[in-house]
């Protein structure tokens, strides 16, 4: 049994411990990949929020409520990596407070906390979003009562308190031993983790993500028999069929990037085998690239969004050419002597 729990908290260790300095070209390529991931996942997230918030209309609809609230997680899970010890910056070489700060640091930041619990509240979000979706098709006239923007509200913090309370077993997984964080036996034994770590699998991913499947399946097979099909305009139809396409696409993307990372994670429960480290780091680059995936998903399928994309940079283009001074004397200024004067003659 002694061997067995060890084995189990090696395994863990691999999928939640950042490495230790690293200075080969391979340690240096996976801090640079999270960099850029980070740095893409905060400007694309940015950039669509600032669509929706140019457009107050846009918010109005339930669907876009759920995708602004989906970018605002990705963006946070941008902000997350840099500050998670291992992905940008080695642990040998992340600084760790002292005191309560410290403590704080170990058990939310090196523990990776943080940034999974935004990458499992983004998850909820995408099944929440499918649900939204059948219910419009199937179900238009409850689709109204039960996708206000109150209950909307009310959906998103209860994925959001769900989450957090989900993975409430890293704050007694990690503490601050001196200048480091470490990692430590949780108090609720070999049992107590495998079940920790196989519920938080289930509710976090697979269960979210069937749903996710089973919502889109069911609406590509019986879209043409729905009140949707049979009540609105062929231009109607046009375009729900394209924001569901887009919403589906939203959902296979994140189910394949957070596959590997989540079936590890499960495996580590059953201490058969030891986990390699190169497998996991793979897992953990997949999972954080969907932060960054998904507005370039809205904005390759949805031409409304793609438009409000080309809208901001005409508008910054339009912005900057205002501060020009394009007075008759100002311009002559510039010209050379010899084109100042045949101007001034052919004027007169």
């Amino acid at each position: 049994m002694d061997g067995n729990e060890s084995l189990l908290m090696r395994n863990i260790s691999e999928l939640t411990k950042p490495p230790a300095k690293d200075h080969s070209n391979e340690a240096k390529a996976k801090l640079a990949i999270f960099g850029v991931i980070a740095a893409l996942s905060i400007l694309l997230n940015f950039l669509f929020c600032v669509i929706m918030i140019r457009k107050p209309a846009m918010l109005k609809k339930p669907h876009n409520i759920l995708l602004f609230s989906l970018a605002i997680t990705d963006l946070l899970t941008g902000i997350f990596i840099p500050l998670t010890p291992g992905f940008v910056i080695s642990i040998a070489s992340f600084p760790v407070p002292r005191g309560l700060a410290g403590e704080i640091f170990c058990r939310v930041l090196s523990s990776k906390y943080a940034v999974f619990t935004m990458g499992k509240v983004s998850i909820l979000k995408v099944t929440c979003l499918a649900i939204e979706r059948w219910y419009c098709v199937f179900r238009p006239l409850m689709y109204r009562l039960y996708f206000t923007r109150k209950r909307l509200f009310l959906y998103i913090l209860a994925i959001w308190a769900c989450t957090c309370l989900l993975q409430i077993n890293k704050f007694f997984e990690w503490k601050l031993s001196g200048s480091k964080c470490s990692m430590v036996k949780a108090p609720y034994g070999e049992n107590g983790t495998r079940a920790m770590i196989i519920i938080y699998g289930l509710i976090g991913f697979y269960i979210p993500c069937f749903i996710a499947w089973a919502s889109f399946g069911h609406i590509s097979l019986l879209f043409k028999t729905s009140p949707m099909a049979r009540c609105y305009s062929a231009h109607r139809r046009a375009q729900q069929k394209a924001l569901l396409r887009m919403c589906a696409l939203t959902s296979i993307a994140l189910t394949l990037c957070w596959l590997l990372s989540q079936t590890l994670y499960i495996l580590s429960a059953f201490p058969v085998a030891k986990i390699s480290r190169t497998l996991h780091e793979t897992g953990g680059i997949l999972a954080m690239f969907n932060s960054c995936l998904n507005p370039l998903i809205y904005w390759l399928t949805n031409r409304e969004y793609r438009d409000g994309l080309c809208e901001i940079f005409r508008f910054a283009r339009i912005k900057s050419c205002r501060k020009r001074n394009y007075k008759m004397e100002n311009q002559m200024e510039v010209l050379p002597d010899q084109v100042r004067r045949d101007t001034f003659n052919t004027t007169l």
